[in-house]
């Protein structure tokens, strides 16, 4: 029976943003303090690749409604960041925002202005102070890809020997986004290392400035087959 070799490498950089956020100031809710909503937004943040790749900033204005209960209700975009995706994320943050003190809150407006704070790439040493770590550190890495990696049904008799290299973001909540393969093999191949990658727990995210950052890494991994 042939079984898929897997070898493991790390390359880091990263990327990061700024997002500031405007709001009313009326009590200690969320919905009406500046200064939380943006830390709430700057955790939660998924900026768009395309956008962070394109140097594109801009700020969606959204008016708001709030129901009985405190959740955001009806939502419109009442200014455009000047980019659909920056507009789309600006909504969906949005609705993350839990039950506020404000219920029943009419035309409430939150302006999400999405600025670029570094365009840089960055090597490890240059940038954080503490590095984006695996639950069990970088051997669990590979255990966990060795222990999910699967020889695709459709390339059963095929032999493929080579890396794909995929890189992917981790988040300042330490959630895994934005997977996509730098160097493919053969699709079916590619897709499966896709797959295993999305699938990993949440990392401890890395930071810069005693702040958490989006950190990119880059992971080649071997297929190749042996006889048992």
């Amino acid at each position: 029976m042939m079984k898929p070799i897997i070898q493991i490498a790390f390359v880091l950089s990263t990327l990061f943003a700024r997002v500031d956020v405007a709001g009313q100031n009326r009590s200690n809710d969320i919905l009406s303090d500046s200064a939380k909503l943006t830390e709430f937004v700057y955790m939660n943040i998924h900026y768009p690749l395309m956008d962070f790749i394109n140097n594109v900033e801009g700020t969606a204005v959204y008016k708001i409604n709030t129901d009985n209960v405190g959740y955001i209700g009806e939502m419109q975009l009442i200014s455009s960041s000047g980019s659909s995706s920056l507009d789309s994320e600006a909504k969906r943050l949005i609705y993350l925002i839990p039950a506020q003190q404000l219920k029943n809150l009419t035309s409430h407006k939150i302006s999400i202005r999405f600025k670029l704070a570094d365009n840089k790439i960055y090597k490890v040493s240059d940038v954080l102070e503490d590095m984006p770590e695996f639950p069990g550190g970088n051997e669990e890495i590979a255990k966990f890809i060795s222990q999910n990696l699967n020889w695709p049904r459709e390339g059963a008799d095929m032999s493929i020997s080579g890396s794909i290299i995929c890189g992917f973001v981790i988040e300042k909540d330490g959630s895994i986004n934005i997977v996509e393969v730098v160097r493919p093999i053969q699709r079916w191949f590619d897709a499966e290392a896709v797959r295993v990658i999305k699938r990993m727990p949440e990392w401890k995210a890395g930071k810069k400035d005693g702040k958490p950052v989006r950190v990119y890494f880059v992971v080649p991994v071997r297929f190749a087959l042996r006889s048992e």
